[in-house]
Formats: C-alpha cells, structure tokens, sequence
C-alpha cells in the first residue's frame, strides 16, 4: 500500500491500468507513529498504485 508517509523524494509509483506514473518531488511530513498521519493510500483507476 502505498501511504505518503512511507514515500521518499525520487520514489515512482505508477498505475498498472493506465500507466500514469507520478514521482515524489517532496516527501510527506507526517510522523508514521502519529495518530495523525495520513492513512489514505494512493490510487488511480481504482486500485492502489504501485512503487516502480
């Protein structure tokens, strides 16, 4: 699952369906061990994008 807080600067996800593919400029700033942290994974085409 691919959650902004597990992303770093230079990761490529890309959708496996229609191949947009979206690199990280800048990596998230929430904490993963945070109640806060951002929980929503990222999708396209209605499936989870993959890290390539």
């Amino acid at each position: 699952m691919a959650n902004c807080c597990d992303m770093i600067e230079g990761d490529l996800f890309v959708c496996e369906k229609c191949g947009l593919e979206l690199t990280v400029k800048k990596a998230c700033t929430c904490d993963t061990g945070s109640p806060d942290k951002c929980t929503v994974p990222l999708q396209c085409c209605g499936q989870e994008m993959t890290k390539k």
